[in-house]
């Protein structure tokens, strides 16, 4: 059999799979290199136009062109080490996708009202990946913003940074023990539906940089209406309150500072109906701002940024619950 042959079976097999599955759909697979094992069965390496390089989706195929794909991907990823330390070394010509950096161009999300955000990448080597996306996630604290893309024509999940210029996506390969609790902590929220996802990445880069700004009116002594917009949001761990800092647009010199609720669309409470704690805790994080300004701006964000901390602590502590869950309670 050759490799024509052996990758028209293993595409029409994997075109097959995917009718199984609801949302994803067909993707072109490249057969990287074929392995013949002692039984006369094949190992089909394959990189498909919905996956970046990092473990292949690995085909087996008996002789009589019965095809099978890898479902563990621990197993996949043994593989593919494997051909990475044993069998690229002995290749003459290297197939160019194989090759490509860990860091991909954002050329366009695609939004719809039914389905995931289409996500359309390019790699290094000018190979054009189209996948879904399933969540966009900033994590100010560790000042990563995350992205996690699923295939088009399997369900293998990857995990990306956004560049800080926010026109590329990085492969996350390797992750210390703190990467790895925030990771574990978003993951459990997902699992649970309680972590909040930008529509976009495009949209989150707009409010995160600054371009989108909040804005609040609220009447005067006189009974006048004044726009104020929102500079920052202090978040205190100790009361586990997000304070948000507005100032009017007629006048620099006029400010008001409101509780944000993450939790209840954002709601804003102003100052007469702040508990005790939160009045103590503004008269310490003012002082703050004075005295320590570098311990203060640790815990400053944008109006449009999530806390993963204060978000993981609610659902621990019971008080942060997914919306099925809340509406059978209501019941």
């Amino acid at each position: 059999m050759d490799n024509n042959e052996l990758l028209k079976k293993i595409q029409a097999y994997a075109n097959e799979q995917v009718k199984k599955i609801h949302f994803q759909r067909e993707a072109e697979l490249t057969l990287v290199y074929s392995e013949e094992l002692e039984d006369k069965t094949f190992n089909a390496y394959c990189i498909g136009t919905d996956m970046p390089n990092l473990i292949f989706r690995v085909f087996h195929v008996d002789a009589e062109g019965n095809v099978l794909d890898e479902k563990s991907v621990q197993e996949a990823a043994n593989l593919t080490a494997h051909f990475n330390r044993d069998i690229k070394p002995t290749m003459k010509l290297v197939p160019p996708a194989i090759e490509e950096s860990y860091e991909y161009q954002i050329i366009v999300e695609n939004r719809s009202e039914d389905k995931p955000v289409e996500i359309k990448l390019r790699s290094s080597t000018g190979r054009d990946i189209t996948m879904y996306e399933i969540y966009r996630y900033f994590d100010y604290k560790s000042k990563i913003f995350f992205v996690n893309l699923a295939g088009l024509s399997f369900p293998a999940q990857y995990l990306f940074t956004v560049t800080p210029d926010s026109k590329n996506l990085r492969l996350l390969i390797s992750r210390d023990e703190h990467i790895r609790s925030r990771v574990s902590m978003m993951s459990e929220l997902l699992a649970n539906r309680l972590l909040p996802s930008y529509r976009t990445v495009d949209d989150a880069a707009k409010v995160l940089s600054g371009k989108a700004k909040a804005h609040v009116t609220l009447n005067d002594k006189e009974g006048n209406k004044v726009q104020f917009t929102c500079q920052f949001v202090y978040d205190d761990d100790e009361t586990q309150t997000r304070f948000a800092f507005f100032v009017a647009d007629d006048d620099a010199k006029k400010g008001v500072c409101m509780v944000q609720d993450i939790f209840d669309n954002n709601k804003l409470t102003l100052a007469n109906n702040w508990t005790e704690d939160q009045k103590k805790a503004f008269e310490r994080i003012q002082t703050e701002m004075k005295e320590k300004p570098e311990e203060f701006r640790k815990n400053v964000t944008s109006f449009f940024a999530d806390n993963l901390d204060f978000r993981y602590k609610a659902f621990k502590d019971g008080k942060l619950k997914a919306p099925e869950a809340n509406a059978t309670q209501a019941k």
